[in-house]
């Protein structure tokens, strides 16, 4: 199975990359395993039910049914998630809508270059932010002027 950035797929064993742990938990493909040189992994960040100090977008239960509660996604924890700890239901469980996406895209953005995390690697952050233009340059009508 082949993931999208903005995709939201469900980890039976989601690794936390800082601690080590693993939890049943959503996550945000921020690059897929394509877009890098890790095999059989994604690139998330964490989504959780609890709000973020920063860095973080909420996403809204009345948009996004599969959740039970509002959600966020945390741009300050970001994972490299191996498929192999993804719930065996029908994934992803969705993805995020247009308005999201483009405010997603803005807090990752920033987040990159501020947050020290496994995304601070030049390689990866060029590749998130190159995997997201085009997402963004494919689905969105720019209007100049």
């Amino acid at each position: 199975m082949t993931f999208k950035v903005g995709d939201i797929p469900l980890f039976k064993e989601y690794q936390f990359t800082d601690t080590g742990e693993s939890a049943k938990h959503f996550g945000l493909v921020l690059l897929p395993e394509g877009a890098t040189k890790y095999q059989n992994s994604v690139l998330c960040c964490v989504i959780t039910s609890r709000e973020p100090e920063r860095w973080g977008l909420i996403l809204k239960n009345k948009d996004y049914i599969f959740f039970k509660f509002d959600s966020y996604a945390c741009f300050d924890r970001k994972d490299l998630v191996s498929k192999s700890g993804l719930d065996n239901s029908i994934q992803p469980k969705g993805c995020l809508n247009k308005c999201d996406f483009g405010l997603a895209f803005k807090i990752l953005k920033k987040s990159l270059f501020v947050v020290k995390d496994i995304a601070s690697d030049p390689f990866l952050r060029g590749a998130i932010i190159y995997e997201w233009k085009s997402v963004l340059k494919k689905n969105f009508v720019i209007h100049k002027g």
